[in-house]
């Protein structure tokens, strides 16, 4: 059995017009603002991303011995300067504020400091490798294989089993080579399908 004291009934009862004069108040509204958000996403997951598998071409093209051409190694750092391109496009376009813009453009700057390696590892004075056939071809189905779970990278499949052949390989890199441009062809064929049948529906 609770005994109330009048005390205690007229703390509760001066608390309540209090409590009915904040319910009144205005309060700011928690939106969620999606702005600076495809930047973001794009910079994180599609540089990000392009930047650890570029890395390892780098690394292929090295141990090949296909950065003893300075015209290799600059049309390399050419074509893929054209990503963080489009992630600075996308970074002056979507961004929230300074701070958010100023923190893409840093990862933006990491990621063309690593595509710029190329330029350097071709002054290393690094003899040719007589297996690079065999490097760039296995390298190639490493790729293949891992475009089973991530179908875009069928595209850099294609790329290195191209290079390979066009090398001269002898009889089995050649051979691996046609059978990473037979299925990355098919793989990125049909991931090029299924993202038209996205965007349409």
């Amino acid at each position: 059995m609770r005994i109330y004291s009048p005390l205690c009934q007229s703390k509760c009862l001066s608390s309540l017009p209090a409590l009915l004069g904040l319910s009144l108040l205005p309060l700011p509204a928690l939106a969620f603002d999606p702005s600076g958000g495809t930047a973001s996403l794009f910079i994180i997951l599609g540089l990000g991303g392009f930047t650890l598998i570029n890395l390892f071409l780098q690394g292929l093209f090295f141990f090949a011995g296909q950065y003893r051409s300075a015209t290799f190694a600059k049309r390399h750092v050419l074509s893929a300067l054209i990503v963080p391109l489009i992630a600075v496009a996308l970074a002056i376009y979507d961004h929230r504020g300074w701070s958010d813009f100023a923190l893409n453009l840093g990862i933006i700057c990491v990621g063309i400091g690593l595509i710029l390696l190329p330029l350097q590892l071709c002054q290393i004075d690094k003899p040719s490798n007589r297996n690079a056939d065999w490097i760039i071809s296995l390298g190639a189905l490493f790729i293949l294989a891992l475009s089973y779970v991530i179908a875009p990278l069928a595209f850099f499949t294609l790329v290195l089993a191209h290079i390979c052949l066009a090398s001269s390989p002898s009889r089995v890199p050649k051979l691996l080579s046609y059978i990473s441009l037979l299925f990355g062809y098919g793989l990125f064929g049909y991931w090029l399908y299924q993202t038209a049948m996205m965007f349409q529906s």
